[in-house]
């Protein structure tokens, strides 16, 4: 019987074609962030005047394939580009104001189409495991 150290060796080396490298983590992962960004623009809350530096809240939801820092890691980053702090005081709420939970209700609701899209992304890349 081999030791555990081979056993591992020849675990790793049979899953090893459906494990993701990292652009491809990136691309899966970059499908689920899509999801989650467009449902955040439907839901984001509209002030009456538009700002004219930066726009409507909504106008500032992007979708990055990288970590918060900009590393290629896997890691995909949704987030409010300039309106970042506007985002959290509507949805944490401040002392005048009560909490919406806009952002973690999103979060939420879409974490199934979240997941949908990250494996149909995986699917088209490593092919479900089937090869």
């Amino acid at each position: 019987m081999a030791d555990l150290g081979e056993q591992m060796s020849d675990w790793l080396e049979q899953i090893k074609e459906v494990i993701p490298n990292a652009e491809q983590s990136a691309e899966i992962t970059e499908a689920g962030a899509k999801v989650l960004a467009e449902r955040l623009k439907e839901i984001a809350p509209v002030s009456k005047e538009k700002e004219e530096k930066y726009g409507h809240l909504k106008d500032n939801i992007t979708y990055i394939p990288t970590d918060i820092d900009g590393e290629k890691n896997g890691s995909s980053t949704v987030g409010f580009q300039k309106k970042a702090y506007i985002a959290r005081f509507l949805n944490d709420g401040t002392i005048k104001m009560p909490a919406t939970h806009w952002v973690d209700n999103a979060r939420n609701e879409t974490s199934s189409d979240v997941f949908a899209a990250q494996r149909k992304k995986y699917d088209e890349l490593i092919g479900g495991g089937s090869k």
